[in-house]
């Protein structure tokens, strides 16, 4: 059966389509276009503009995923693009009334649960910690032989910190310093953890895929190889600051969509990196949509059998 999974976020709304059979999740389409409503938040408040570009994308996505499975088998949640927002209700009555299509709001610590049961279903999640940097909140999960152990969201992420701080489309001096001091504030907020060195990373979301594309350019490892070196992110950093190593063309070449972001997400990911002593980042090709698509849907159908999947589109 034909399963359709709209993920709602802050900087990205994204459709995914899967075949779900023979206790196997296939995912046989995918689709991004990036939005941005973090960009349209003002003092908490979604602003109409973004809503409304919101419910374009959205029908645009719900007539795509009409042409593979049934309109009672398409499905939309959101994270922080609607969780975070004082207007919450009216953008959900806008949205449901526009594109038929009743947004599920993921809570913070529920999206970061949902994220590491789609990452740990494809990848080894032994021991270790798991981060999901989105555009209006991080997500992180602390998991001890295969299982997770504590979950926690920061409102912090890739867009809101860009628009909150950067001027320009790359942070000043003076401007990452303030975003390094906010990052650092909220990490102080992690407890759970102190102290406590976690070797192995694992990583889902469009950060953490576009420091991998990158280090694929930049330090020349395999097309194929899904983790890298937790010292790469400091020398992307080091190369953006300084403007070396042809580092905007790579940028350019490999995510152009993340030209005003990728900075202000890599400095959240060396951030966790420093506080968690991570030394390998292990970066997954499912995450979020694949969790909620097994929770949400496949659970509440009583077809939970999933044992394997396959990669991304």
């Amino acid at each position: 059966m034909k399963q359709a999974v709209i993920d709602l976020g802050s900087n990205s709304i994204r459709l995914s389509v899967y075949e779900c059979e023979n206790d196997k999740i296939l995912k046989i389409f995918n689709e991004k276009e990036i939005a941005g409503l973090a960009g349209y938040t003002s003092n908490g408040i979604l602003q109409e503009a973004g809503i409304q570009k919101a419910c374009t994308v959205l029908n645009s996505f719900k007539e795509i995923a009409s042409k593979f499975a049934e309109p009672s088998n398409i499905y939309l949640f959101a994270t922080a693009s609607l969780r975070n927002i004082k207007n919450r209700n009216d953008a959900i009555n806008i949205i449901t009334e526009t594109t038929s299509l009743i947004p599920d709001i993921l809570e913070g610590e529920e999206e970061a649960a949902f994220g590491f049961d789609g990452a740990s279903k494809f990848i080894n999640c032994e021991n270790g910690i798991m981060i999901d940097i989105g555009g209006a909140s991080t997500e992180f999960v602390l998991f001890i032989d295969y299982k997770a152990a504590i979950f926690t969201s920061l409102p912090i992420g890739c867009l809101n910190l860009s628009v909150k701080y950067v001027n320009k489309i790359i942070p000043a001096k003076t401007e990452k310093k303030q975003i390094n001091n906010e990052i650092k504030e909220q990490l102080s907020k992690i407890e759970w953890f102190e102290g406590v060195n976690c070797p192995l990373m694992v990583g889902i979301g469009g950060t953490l895929r576009a420091a991998l594309k990158l280090s694929h350019v930049i330090f020349d490892i395999p097309v194929e190889q899904n983790y890298m070196s937790a010292h790469y992110v400091k020398e992307i950093l080091q190369q953006l600051k300084n403007n070396t190593g042809n580092i905007y063309h790579s940028i350019y070449k490999t995510i152009p969509e993340r030209l005003m972001t990728i900075s202000t997400g890599l400095m959240i990911l060396q951030q966790a990196i420093k506080k968690f002593g991570c030394d390998t980042i292990a970066v997954s090709k499912f995450g979020v949509r694949e969790g909620y698509l097994i929770n949400r849907v496949l659970k509440a159908n009583g077809e939970y059998h999933v044992t394997q999947g396959s990669e991304e589109n």
